[in-house]
């Protein structure tokens, strides 16, 4: 077999192969004796008909069968001799079979990135200590007195630093709302109503709460604030907002005492003792899923790091389109407004093409490591994670295969365990440095 093989930019592969007549003509031997067994003719018993018959009436179907099985034939054996990672194949074309009986096609295949894998093992990460101090057992105890907290009206008197107020506003600039003249802004910049606020100088913009120390309740202040120079949308650095608030509440935050009354309310028949120590096991498990997603984050880190390929374009552009879906209904859910997610689709588009370009890249490491080091996903392996996936369905596992089959995901659900496989590998195999016990 006479193969020519071209590599292209983007992970393409172009194959040029020519079947020799010899194996053109066994194969459709092979495939016309099929058809003799098989075929039902008229006034013939089956098997009986005579060969000439069959090769008039089959001809076109003969002729399809032997060129689909011996381009797919072809194509294996050139991808198993020149040992080409291939993805898919994208298109055959220029299929021809020449009067002298041989057979010439072109496959394009979309090939896996060539790279020279670094040294992976042994790979140096930080992590956070998981040990839990007094300090971050209290620190805990006093967020969850802050949840539990009451609000109470506050006696007549003028609000001061740290206090919660309960507020009307409107905003503009040049007498316009706010996010009419700034829509990346947000509605929240232009009014809101019995909205809460605590009067500290990050609260809702730098010096907002400062304009509105010493109000009492009735009370309508009007102010202007320069919008500061780190403010994160960029077009607004610098402008005046004009504000007019109407102060139509303060509350005094009433937070229970720590003690045992207070612990039966948050775990019924517990003591004060015993929900610390539920709630140092919580930070256990807590600072242990932060110490493994650290060293995660540092060994894919550091790995990408040093490789640098090429990766093919239809992959980046379907996780980069799927990205973007999902950047897009994260900003519907708060609020942002489809003209404003149309002013920004580029950038959209930009971020998502970078974050879906590094986790392809990182898919294709894993399962380069994995084939150096052999790692296998077993048959029990498999079913676990169907059974997994068929629970958050809510759907049996032969029903959820079923639509895997359908919809070609059965083997992105191999290729998901076997990149989890590979990661733990480098995990165990990292050199990990705990640094100091800090609160969480």
């Amino acid at each position: 077999m006479n193969v020519q093989v071209e590599s292209l930019p983007n992970c393409i592969t172009t194959v040029r192969v020519e079947v020799p007549p010899a194996k053109v003509a066994e194969t459709r031997e092979t495939i016309t004796k099929d058809y003799l067994k098989a075929a039902r003719i008229p006034g013939y018993r089956p098997g009986k008909a005579p060969r000439g018959v069959i090769e008039a009436k089959f001809k076109k179907q003969i002729r399809e069968d032997l060129e689909k099985q011996l381009l797919q034939e072809s194509t294996r054996e050139v991808i198993k001799e020149r040992k080409l990672r291939v993805l898919t194949v994208s298109e055959v074309e220029d299929v021809e079979i020449t009067p002298e009986n041989a057979m010439h096609f072109t496959a394009t295949l979309v090939t896996a990135p060539e790279f020279e894998l670094p040294e992976y093992k042994g790979l140096a990460v930080q992590v956070p200590s998981e040990e839990v101090t007094e300090e971050d057992i209290a620190k805990a105890l006093t967020n969850l007195q802050d949840q539990y907290s009451d609000f109470n009206d506050a006696e007549a008197r003028a609000l001061v630093s740290d206090d919660f107020a309960v507020i009307d506003y409107t905003g503009t600039t040049d007498g316009k709302p706010v996010h009419e003249v700034y829509p990346l802004a947000g509605k929240q910049l232009t009014s809101g109503s019995d909205f809460w606020i605590r009067l500290t100088p990050e609260a809702f913009l730098p010096g907002f709460s400062e304009k509105l120390a010493g109000a009492n309740v009735g009370d309508t202040r009007e102010f202007q604030l320069e919008v500061p120079a780190d403010f994160p949308v960029e077009a607004m650095r610098g402008s005046k907002l004009d504000y007019t608030v109407t102060i139509k509440g303060i509350k005094d935050k009433v937070t229970p005492e720590l003690n045992d009354e207070f612990a039966a309310k948050l775990a019924p028949g517990k003591t004060l003792e015993d929900v610390r120590g539920i709630v140092k096991t919580e930070l256990e498990r807590q600072k242990k899923m932060d110490v493994e997603r650290a060293k995660r984050d540092q060994i894919m880190q550091s790995l990408l790091s040093k490789i640098e390929c090429e990766l093919p374009q239809n992959l980046v552009r379907f996780e980069t389109q799927r990205m973007v879906n999902e950047l897009v209904k994260e900003n519907q859910s708060r609020g942002v407004a489809d003209e404003v997610l149309k002013e920004n689709e580029q950038n959209l588009v930009g971020a998502a093409s970078q974050g879906a370009k590094e986790k392809i890249k990182g898919q294709f490491v894993l399962l380069r490591v994995a084939e150096k080091e052999n790692i296998t996903v077993t048959r029990e392996e498999f079913q676990q994670r169907i059974g997994m996936m068929a629970m958050r369905y809510q759907m049996t596992p032969e029903k959820l295969v079923k639509e895997l089959q359908k919809s070609n995901a059965l083997d992105q659900v191999h290729e998901e365990i076997l990149t989890g496989k590979a990661l733990d590998f480098l995990v165990a195999n990292a050199s990990v440095e705990t640094q100091p016990a800090t609160a969480a």
